[in-house]
């Protein structure tokens, strides 16, 4: 059975990586992507996404864009980008979005999109998302029973065996994309959805490294040389603020890689909610007060066979890159 693939993310950098990925690779189709709000405003990632995908060829993939803010309406402010992707979520290479880049676009449309599509393919449908929770509760809150009908939801989102990445790594809990929207996180986390939970605790050990940044440069294509100028500022913020890890943490690619392959993670079943008050706001971590339910719904990833997923993910974006 071919795998359908709908990818909803906020296109950042890795992001675009994930995407990179999603578009070289054949063992399934790419059926839709989403763009919501998330590591810039939605009408930069709606563009950063079209941007992405016509530079890759991929121009026949519908594109729909999602939430423009978090749950509660509350706007986000961007107006000092993001330290990790820019002032317009790609580093700055692009630049800021205009009208034009978004015509035809509508916020929310994405709602109404994922339901079709789970719709039209059942449990053929598996859905990667790597950006803010915030269109997940929506599509569950409008469609509950899209629980039943989907194939997988494959979660870049959330840390429960690590800590996070929002602050200083020693004392924080929270996880990018949970803080976005913590009361969406905990919706869906506590919802019947069946997520794989590919959280920090995994993503930290899928690295893109200085040598593999300069292996993409010496690649000289137009595409090669875009990622290769997006990088530039991922990798400069990961070695200000994480230099421990001696290149850039591949998550949203980690994400999009296990859903085609899910044999390269080792999984738990396992209860999650997420704190919403308190110090520990915007943590992940097992419901106690499920613990003792046999049926599990979500699945959490604590390992990853790294080897598996660098020979996986590098071969099919190397491939091509190098034709484009």
């Amino acid at each position: 059975m071919c795998k359908k693939i709908l990818y909803s993310c906020d296109t950042g950098i890795d992001d675009a990586l994930a995407l990179l990925y999603l578009a070289a690779q054949d063992k399934c189709e790419l059926v839709g992507i989403t763009a919501s709000y998330g590591m810039g405003h939605v009408y930069n990632v709606y563009r950063n996404t079209k941007y992405v995908l016509s530079l890759l060829g991929r121009d026949d993939i519908p594109l729909k864009m999602g939430s423009d803010r978090e749950l509660s309406g509350i706007p986000y402010d961007y107006s000092n980008g993001s330290r990790f992707h820019g002032i317009e979520g790609l580093g700055g290479v692009l630049g800021e979005a205009c009208v034009e880049d978004c015509e035809g676009a509508e916020v929310e449309e994405a709602t109404d999109f994922i339901i079709d599509l789970s719709h039209k393919y059942g449990k053929e449908l598996i859905w990667v998302t790597s950006g803010p929770f915030t269109d997940i509760a929506r599509v569950l809150r409008k469609d509950p029973d899209i629980c039943d009908r989907i194939g997988a939801v494959y979660v870049m989102g959330g840390a429960v065996a690590s800590p996070g990445n929002v602050g200083n790594y020693k004392e924080v809990w929270m996880e990018a994309n949970v803080r976005i929207d913590v009361p969406a996180a905990k919706e869906v986390l506590e919802s019947r959805l069946p997520i794989v939970l590919v959280g920090l605790d995994v993503t930290r050990k899928t690295l893109f490294s200085y040598e593999d940044h300069e292996r993409w440069h010496k690649l000289g294509t137009k595409s090669a040389l875009f990622f290769y100028e997006a990088l530039k500022h991922y990798l400069g913020a990961y070695k200000e603020y994480h230099p421990y890890l001696g290149g850039c943490g591949l998550h949203d690619p980690l994400a999009a890689v296990a859903a085609v392959n899910p044999e390269i993670l080792t999984t738990i079943p396992m209860h999650l909610t997420c704190y919403t008050d308190g110090p520990q706001r915007g943590r992940t971590v097992e419901d106690v007060l499920r613990c003792n339910d046999p049926h599990y719904d979500t699945k959490v990833a604590l390992l990853v066979d790294t080897k598996a997923f660098q020979e996986e993910f590098f071969a099919r974006t190397e491939e091509l890159l190098s034709k484009i």
